[in-house]
């Protein structure tokens, strides 16, 4: 495999995650601290793949993430030596994959356009996006030509991708070379025994996605079916109710027969054209006649993500606060918490905002916040990731108020924590203050998901950080039937336990993975550095 892909693969994950779902793992840090290190490994572990694949097969976590108030979806964190490996060798074939695909000039499809930027690692294009699908919508909704607009969404599209219609696909780009093959194998380890399946939340899965769907998008386009597509919703233009009738079906029957996909009753629906704009321009635009619905409009489409160590991120922050400066923060908070049920998005927008305003008004919006955890329980991971960026900003009041509202919800046995993934990004949370009702806490936490490894995992990073040497020590025994992932992390946890650690590392350096030394010797310069603490 060409070096290049494996520098592109590492500088993405640990720029932008290894998914968009779990918490970043601690194997992401070493990625970007080691980033030499960690390319000749990943070479090595390439040149060894038939080895890999059999003896050291990736373990990976999978668990139902919430999806509204009472939907799941399944979601999967890739062991991250297999991720970073995966996402390298899906790069290698992604620019073959995109020439295949309908060109970004036609405007049809607008989802994950593979445009790479080598030096920051940037995937996909990013002017073509779910914003640019609806625009382009609403454009061709607005012309003379169609009278009604059928929209549909592909049902449990991730989960039930075909590997051996997507095996075709990729032998349809005339690789000259086994990478086809390797990517099948890797997906048969992460499916088990299904033959369907990728895993959902990470960029080679999206690219994969799209590479599965090409087919149907020319079908369509050799149909003259007039659509466009952002990855599993469509939209699709008719003239006559007929019409759109007679598309709707095509579509059906050509998912069905040849990928084996169908569409969600409940979100497939025709619309007219009159319908259709004032749909997609309230959510989209400010072109509504309400006041409030173009305020919240102009609020959405501002970029409010702010990357603290980009090269521009102090002119970045003061233009993003400049921005906010003209909007209710907290008033547009409230409002939402007042709802029955929050708009999803919309509330994640607020949530993001919190990173660049003062303290005194993040203070007060956790304040409001803590009163309506149940309304928030769809974007939980979103507001416990804002609450942990955000946690030094708190005065001590709202500190003390949002501690002891967490550690009521595991002391009641709240629904909102009897998600695993809920959990972990609550226990970062946690670990950001070392209290004796913390510990009880992640303790209840520990006993109640002890079959978790995403949970088992984090409480043991946080445990570390906070020097519980006892109940490290008392870990090692159990190191051997250890999972990778707790096994990686109890390594660096020894050089928090002094002699008593380094007499284990000594003990215990033969049985040590390649990957394992990387960590063990990224740990050790790390831990020179005065005061340091795993990254939560």
């Amino acid at each position: 495999m060409d070096k290049k892909y494996i520098e592109l693969a590492l500088k993405n994950i640990t720029k932008y995650g290894d998914t968009d779902i779990f918490p970043f793992p601690i194997e992401n840090n070493v990625f970007f601290d080691n980033q030499d290190k960690a390319i000749k490994h990943l070479k090595k572990f390439d040149s060894s793949f038939s080895e890999n694949i059999d003896k050291s097969p990736p373990v990976n976590i999978s668990t139902c993430s919430p999806l509204g108030y009472t939907g799941f979806r399944w979601a999967t964190q890739i062991d991250p030596e297999w991720n970073a490996y995966f996402l390298a060798l899906v790069l290698s074939i992604a620019e073959e994959s995109e020439k295949e695909r309908i060109k970004t000039g036609h405007k049809v499809v607008h989802s994950y356009r593979f445009d790479p930027n080598y030096e920051n690692g940037q995937l996909f294009n990013l002017e073509v996006n779910w914003r640019s699908f609806h625009l382009e919508s609403l454009e061709i909704a607005k012309t003379d030509k169609y009278d009604y607009v059928v929209t549909c969404d592909i049902a449990d599209f991730y989960s039930r991708i075909y590997h051996h219609r997507l095996e075709n696909a990729l032998l349809t780009l005339n690789l000259k070379n086994d990478t086809p093959k390797r990517i099948m194998g890797i997906l048969q380890k992460f499916s088990g025994t299904n033959s369907y399946g990728l895993p959902i939340g990470g960029p080679a899965a999206r690219i994969l996605a799209e590479l599965a769907l090409n087919n149907l998008d020319k079908i369509l386009k050799l149909r003259g079916v007039r659509f466009t597509r952002f990855v599993d919703d469509i939209h699709i233009f008719a003239s006559t109710k007929e019409e759109a009738h007679q598309f709707l079906n095509f579509l059906s029957i050509k998912l069905m027969n040849n990928e084996g996909l169908t569409l969600q009753k409940h979100k497939t629906q025709i619309l007219s054209k009159s319908e259709f704009i004032k749909l997609i321009s309230s959510r989209i635009n400010a072109d509504s006649e309400d006041g409030k619905t173009r305020y919240r409009a102009k609020f959405m489409a501002l970029p409010v993500r702010y990357d603290p160590y980009s090269p521009t991120a102090d002119e970045d922050y003061k233009e993003i606060k400049k921005e906010l400066e003209s909007f209710d923060i907290l008033g547009l908070l409230n409002e939402e918490l007042r709802k029955s049920r929050i708009h999803q998005q919309f509330s994640k927008h607020l949530l993001k905002s919190l990173s660049v305003l003062d303290s005194e008004i993040v203070s007060e919006a956790f304040n409001a916040i803590v009163q309506r955890l149940d309304l928030l329980y769809p974007i939980f991971p979103n507001l416990m990731m804002a609450a942990t960026y955000n946690f030094d900003k708190l005065n001590s009041k709202a500190q003390e108020t949002l501690l002891v509202s967490l550690q009521e919800l595991v002391k009641t046995d709240s629904y909102i924590i009897q998600i695993e993934l809920n959990a972990a990004y609550m226990i970062r949370l946690l670990g950001k203050k070392q209290t004796p009702e913390n510990e009880e806490t992640l303790s209840i936490l520990l006993k109640k998901f002890q079959d978790s490894i995403l949970v088992r995992s984090w409480i043991l990073q946080v445990f570390t950080n906070w020097k519980m040497d006892f109940w490290l020590s008392d870990l090692r025994s159990s190191f051997p039937t250890m999972t990778k992932w707790e096994r990686r992390i109890f390594i660096v946890a020894s050089y928090f336990m002094k002699d008593e650690g380094s007499h284990w590392r000594n003990h215990n350096k033969k049985g040590f993975s390649d990957f394992e030394v990387l960590i063990r010797d990224w740990a050790a310069e790390r831990v020179q550095i005065k005061d340091w603490n795993i990254p939560l």
